[in-house]
């Protein structure tokens, strides 16, 4: 088991996303100091979180794609079959226990279709899990993407500043369009109360920063030139970076530059006052969570065999 995700639950088991092979990815039940306990797996497979104990898969299944539920021990649904996608099928899905949105292309569409891009989308299916159901609708092309659940819109761009021309446009769940949106739609990242926002980082080590959302006043910078800013990356594995209880409070990954990422650090900050709370062993590729109460960071090394419950709070 090679783990490229970990997700806590407020139960003490873990649910562990797992690569074996270039495509095939499992999902195992995890309570330590216990063997792992395969739940689901397939090619292309991929989870998100809906709730505190509560997730969404997606994956192949006899030549369509199925979602389905699932908690930290089993499957708790029957496989919904989504709509024919475009040439990589449906991915990028967020949600919670009532909606599910994923990003793909319109069916039909091939690799040879001059409106193909690999690195973005054209489509946007919804999922109602209560009723079952499920939808589709064209967005053009488009590269980035943002849920709002709360108020049921989802924001699409096809850029993202500083490239010139780019533009955000807004979706109610059943495709209406609610006209242009602000790029800051897209690019700001909210913590859960909505107090803070981080801005993206589009790849490696470019600049970031921590905001106070209402007033946009810049808390922290990450790899930027002036004296003050701090050296870190945002998350690539899929969790939130933001703490689900302790509001503001967000972790950055602190590469030590040597090989499997010996010797790297999780830190953690809070904006406001801003500062740097601790920092955590997150060596060989580690991933991590948040534990559901915020107090805890649990990391899991890149080999599944380091389990490590670091007291933040």
């Amino acid at each position: 088991m090679t783990p490229t995700g970990v997700f806590t639950t407020t139960s003490p088991f873990l649910l562990i996303k797992a690569a074996s092979g270039r495509d095939h990815r499992s999902l195992y039940s995890w309570e330590p100091n216990k063997p792992p306990k395969l739940i689901v797996e397939g090619r292309d497979l991929d989870v998100t979180r809906l709730s505190d104990d509560t997730f969404a898969a997606w994956y192949p299944e006899n030549g369509q794609e199925a979602i389905v539920i699932l908690n930290a021990q089993q499957v708790i649904s029957e496989p919904l079959t989504l709509p024919p996608g475009g040439p990589t099928g449906w991915n990028g899905c967020a949600g919670d226990m009532a909606t599910v949105v994923c990003l793909g292309d319109p069916p039909g569409m091939s690799p040879d279709d001059k409106e193909y891009d690999e690195m973005g989308f054209s489509a946007v299916v919804v999922v109602d899990l209560a009723r079952r159901k499920t939808s589709w609708f064209p967005v053009k092309h488009r590269t980035h993407f943002r849920l709002d659940l709360a108020g049921k819109t989802i924001y699409v761009s096809d850029g993202y500043p500083p490239f010139r021309g780019a533009s955000a446009e807004a979706f109610d769940f059943a495709g209406n369009a609610r006209g242009e949106a602000q790029i800051s739609d897209i690019t700001l990242t909210p913590s859960p109360s909505g107090h803070f926002s981080q801005s993206l980082q589009e790849d490696g080590s470019e600049s970031w920063e921590t905001h106070e959302k209402k007033s946009t006043k810049v808390l922290l910078a990450f790899n930027c030139d002036r004296p003050e800013c701090k050296v870190g990356d945002q998350s690539l594995r899929g969790n939130s970076d933001w703490n689900p209880i302790f509001d503001g409070q967000f972790v950055v990954l602190r590469d030590s530059g040597k090989a499997y990422g010996e010797g790297s650090t999780c830190d953690i900050y809070q904006p406001s006052p801003a500062r740097l709370l601790k920092s955590i062993l997150c060596s060989g590729l580690s991933v991590y969570d948040w534990s559901r109460d915020g107090r805890e960071l649990i990391t899991l090394n890149e080999k599944g065999n380091k389990l490590r419950r670091e007291r933040v709070n």
